[in-house]
């Protein structure tokens, strides 16, 4: 950007500056454009029709203007005045703003119309022919009385030694009798010029009151406080000898005792028609207006001499313009370097105009869009949102299966069952989810009984039916399907919002390439999202039929939950403890351990008796502990086991039981477990320290007794069989199976990473790589006739088209300016 003047090197300059050089720097300015985007000091001359305006103006330049009956002024007209000591010369030229359809020209120009002129008498024709031309630029003569284009202006540049230094703009008078229409456009037209810091010299015949002048009452909306407006009252030798009262109201007027103006009134007197028939000259006629208003009362009366004539009127406000040019210098300075910020802001806010090769440019386009769109997809450090957001999908989903679980409580119903069950339905011990939800359909020992008694058929007494368990399998993997299409749908949603925002940013500018671009788009999306729910169905189906090889970890699953339900029917549950759990009827109860085996490889066999007498002398401390820590308990609130009541709780004899089939080269040791009563009681309460101590020193005494390899876990086997033990079997299998299911089939089947990953690469992942190829063949990139097709795609929006071009254009009349502004300070 050109370096703007210095306002103290400005100001230091220009006050040295004569009128005659200020008023022709601002009509530079003027032709540069400087006047479409910025307030220039300017006079404009407005009046009614026939209210003299056009003899002040011929009063002020010497020339004769157009004045035909009916059409008076009929296009804008900028005159120039400089005084020169040599012979007097026009040239008049037209400054086109504005084509035929009433746009702005990128370039102000102004073009000479004609060849410069010596001859007043050749000013008036030549006038009226710039004015057709300005009125008619397509040249039709039909359409000679078209004002549409009275925008664009004649300028009649006159020097001389009777002209004093001097610029206005001369308007269409204003009509009142005509086309709605035209008194629009007229008044429109004067509107416009008479706005901002324009000094408005407004003509006012004497021979109507002032209140109903129409251009009076527009220069009084347009400067309220009559700041800007200059009354120049014409016609005073219309007033008949008998008007005394109009000629008294127009001195107050000029004396400015009424509607008084910061710049006050002037009074001036024109040659008639039959003077200006006569041919009188310019020197004649201000020679006649001098003796009118020395000789004619009350103006000879009036102590404002200086407000008579037009010598005066111009006198003034040739200063008065000079005065105004000088003081607005500075501020066009700030003005200049205000917009030209404004507008270099815009433009870059805009897209930047084309100037590749139309294929390699969609090319680009196409390229660049399927490389940051796989980075979405994908994750890059500047694109994280489409990755984070599938990341909190999963999660939820995950969270969702987990759920899932089968909501198995080991008790009676939900009035033995303990406030707090979410140990029960936690999928792991890392899982704190489940103490935070509400569960659904809660499955306790009753309904898993009754569940049981509807799924028999012709099995053997004893026999649980499979379908009871395959039943129980499918019923928790029923919501997974819906699961699963809810977290596609909440992804397919995600990467829309993503797809949008990309196509948005690399396609949005070109209409023609948006309107092929996004149905393509779309119908792959569509296509991906197929094959998707396809590849999900598929996964899980594999889980619509219970099955695994992993027998270790499903048979070790079964052991612990079957081993966690116990303890709770026993009443060693961590959970709040409810009413004890009843016990099987009495008969010898078979738990094996396997030990160390015998050096010579044979079985044996162990027998434990169960022993409640307290008279009894039991080995040593721990072992009775141990004991009593086996015993088996009955509930009493069961009246199933009342045939328990009458076993001997003080039975001394052993009774072995062998475990036969074991087929490991460890010994069996088998115990019998008697109930000891009716009602067992609940284990004993204790804080966790003493709870861990006395399972470790449980064990330890186990270990020495031979019974190696137990955890804590084995304690749970101790329990002895209870009523509902059928449905604690079935529950624990159950439970067991969720567990390989959703966590440990890592081969082939983990619900929780199989699901993301079908979606990852089936879906996202698959519409990456296959979005650049689709985009390639069906835009005929690679075609014959790829040019003309690549230059319809990116044919721009003729709204921004437009835009930059006026941005541009702007900045370009506001450099010139600039450029203007320094040379003149430096001058």
């Amino acid at each position: 950007m050109t370096s703007t003047p210095n306002h103290t090197l400005l100001l230091s300059t220009d006050y040295g500056k004569s009128s005659k050089e200020l008023i022709e720097f601002v009509g530079e300015l003027r032709s540069l454009g400087a006047h479409i985007d910025l307030e220039l000091p300017r006079i404009v001359v407005i009046g009614n029709q026939s209210a003299g305006k056009s003899s002040l103006v011929e009063a002020i330049s010497g020339i004769s203007v157009p004045r035909d009956a009916g059409t008076c002024t009929r296009c804008p007209m900028e005159c120039r005045l400089a005084y020169v000591p040599s012979e007097w010369s026009c040239q008049i030229k037209i400054r086109w703003e504005y084509d035929e359809k009433d746009k702005r020209y990128e370039e102000v120009s102004e073009v000479d119309f004609g060849a410069l002129l010596t001859d007043k008498a050749k000013v008036d024709p030549m006038l009226r022919r710039a004015q057709t031309a300005v009125l008619n630029p397509h040249v039709m003569k039909d359409d000679f009385v078209d004002m549409s284009d009275e925008k664009n202006v004649v300028c009649v540049e006159l020097a001389g030694p009777d002209l004093v230094d001097l610029s206005f703009v001369d308007l269409p008078g204003i009509v009142q009798n005509a086309d709605a229409e035209i008194v629009k456009l007229v008044e429109d037209l004067v509107t416009s010029y008479i706005q901002g810091t324009s000094l408005i010299l407004v003509t006012l015949p004497m021979s109507d009151d002032i209140e109903n002048q129409k251009a009076a009452r527009l220069a009084k909306l347009a400067d309220p406080q009559g700041l800007r407006t200059i009354g120049v009252m014409t016609k005073p030798d219309m007033l008949t000898a008998g008007a005394t009262k109009a000629r008294s109201l127009w001195l107050e007027v000029l004396e400015g005792r009424r509607h008084p103006l910061r710049h006050g009134y002037y009074c001036t007197r024109h040659p008639d028609d039959d003077e200006r028939t006569r041919g009188i000259t310019t020197a004649e006629a201000r020679a006649a207006e001098s003796a009118f208003f020395q000789n004619t009362t009350p103006w000879c009366e009036s102590t404002h001499r200086d407000r008579f004539g037009t010598t005066y009127l111009v006198q003034n406000i040739s200063s008065l313009l000079t005065q105004i040019i000088r003081e607005s210098l500075p501020v066009l300075i700030d003005q200049v370097v205000t917009q030209l910020e404004s507008c270099n802001a815009q433009l870059a806010k805009l897209p930047p105009a084309i100037t590749t090769e139309p294929t390699a440019y969609v090319l680009e386009l196409v390229t660049e869009f399927s490389i940051e769109l796989a980075q979405s997809v994908r994750g890059s450090p500047t694109n994280t949102a489409l990755v984070q957001s599938t990341r909190r999908i999963y999660g939820s989903f995950k969270h969702a299966i987990r759920s899932s679980a089968p909501p198995f409580v080991p008790y009676k119903d939900a009035i033995h069952a303990p406030r707090y069950i979410s140990e029960y339905v936690r999928v792991d011990a890392q899982d704190r989810s489940a103490g935070k939800k509400s569960f659904g359909n809660i499955m306790y020992l009753e309904d898993i009984r009754e569940h049981i008694s509807a799924s028999i058929t012709r099995e053997l007494p004893g026999n649980v039916p499979y379908a009871a368990k395959e039943s129980l399998l499918q019923s928790f993997q029923q919501s997974w399907e819906s699961t699963a299409s809810s977290s596609f749908d909440a992804v397919q949603e995600a990467f829309q919002h993503t797809l949008s925002k990309q196509i948005k940013k690399y396609f949005e500018r070109y209409g023609n390439l948006m309107a092929i671009v996004k149905p393509l788009v779309s119908e792959l999306v569509r296509q991906c999202a197929e094959r998707t729910a396809l590849q999900m169905r598929t996964v899980l189906q594999l889980e619509t039929s219970p099955f695994t090889q992993n027998n270790h970890y499903l048979s070790e699953c079964r052991d612990k939950w079957l081993a966690k339900y116990k303890d709770a029917r026993a009443g060693k549950s961590a959970a709040e403890r409810v009413n004890p759990a009843p016990s099987a009827p009495a008969h010898p109860i078979p738990f094996t351990f396997a030990s160390t085996a015998s050096k010579t490889g044979e079985k044996e066999t162990k027998t434990v008796k169960a022993n409640n007498n307290p008279t009894k002398k039991a080995a040593t401390p721990k072992a009775r502990q141990a004991k009593q820590q086996v015993r088996p308990q009955k509930d009493s609130s069961s009246s199933s086991d009342s045939s328990s009541d009458d076993e001997d709780e003080d039975e001394d004899e052993a009774q072995p039981v062998t475990q036969a089939g074991m087929k490991s080269s460890k010994a069996a040791h088998t115990f019998s477990f008697v109930p000891a009563a009716t009602t067992r009681p609940a284990a004993p309460s204790m804080d966790g320290n003493e709870k861990r101590t006395l399972i470790r020193e449980t064990l330890a005494n186990l270990t020495k007794l031979g019974y190696h390899g137990l955890g804590e876990v084995d304690l749970g086997k101790l329990n002895p069989p209870d009523i509902y033990e059928e449905e604690l079997q079935v529950m624990a299998e159950v439970r067991a199976y969720f567990q390989v299911a959703y966590k440990t089939r890592l081969l082939y089947s983990w619900i929780i990473d199989y699901i993301p990953l079908s979606i990852d690469h089936h879906f996202l992942y698959a519409f990456s790589v296959e979005v650049q190829r689709l985009l390639f063949e069906r835009l005929g990139l690679g075609t014959v006739d790829a040019a003309r097709r690549c230059s319809s795609y990116i044919a721009e929006d003729p709204t921004i088209v437009s835009t930059r071009d006026e941005l541009t254009a702007k900045k370009k009349r506001l450099q010139s300016v600039q450029r203007a502004l320094f040379n003149f300070g430096l001058q």
